[in-house]
């Protein structure tokens, strides 16, 4: 079983019990101001105010966590551990094919060179929002599949651009990580908060 698989397990085993219960909340309606916020807090189905994401070179370019959540009005974090990167929207104004939710504008960070470097956006619409790394080291991080989505809120996956098949321009690693990240995401937003 993959390091993905297991965590949608629990996650959705997770997301059972507390639906069973009746208790399924965001993770800011869980701790208040003055609390921490829970350690699930920011992942699929645990939507926070705030998440980082950290970019790496080895031993692959890699963003992590891939899929965060946010509360409409969250922001996250990339942060460079090594290498340089940058964090650029999936938008037809910007870069590739449309796979950010629509009436929202393009957008990418500038480059992102060295440990400590960092990029942060406010996402105040609801919606799934995939991005990708679009330096070329080696060989370019879009062919490596380095992406990731931002889960906005609770919107209708029936309604998201990025809850498509992946479109045949793009890169076979980067079209099988849609396809994970929709198999992960569709669930969650199905059930609701």
């Amino acid at each position: 079983m993959t390091l993905t698989s297991r965590r949608h397990v629990l996650r959705s085993s997770a997301l059972a019990i507390a639906a069973f219960g009746g208790c399924l909340e965001t993770a800011a309606d869980r701790f208040d101001d003055d609390e921490q916020a829970p350690e699930d807090a920011g992942e699929l189905g645990a939507p926070a105010e705030r998440v980082t994401v950290t970019i790496n070179s080895q031993p692959h370019p890699e963003f992590d966590p891939q899929i965060v959540h946010v509360v409409p009005g969250g922001t996250v974090e990339w942060l460079v551990e090594t290498g340089r990167h940058d964090v650029t929207a999936y938008h037809e104004d910007e870069h590739g094919p449309h796979r950010t939710s629509d009436g929202v504008e393009a957008w990418e960070s500038d480059r992102l060179t060295g440990v400590g470097s960092s990029y942060e956006r406010t996402f105040d619409q609801a919606g799934v929002y995939d991005y990708v790394d679009t330096q070329q080291v080696c060989t370019s991080h879009e062919i490596a599949g380095n992406i990731g989505r931002v889960v906005v809120g609770w919107p209708d996956p029936d309604d998201e651009p990025a809850m498509a098949d992946p479109q045949p321009e793009l890169p076979s690693q980067a079209a099988r990580a849609i396809e994970l990240f929709n198999e992960e995401t569709r669930p969650v937003l199905e059930a609701g908060p």
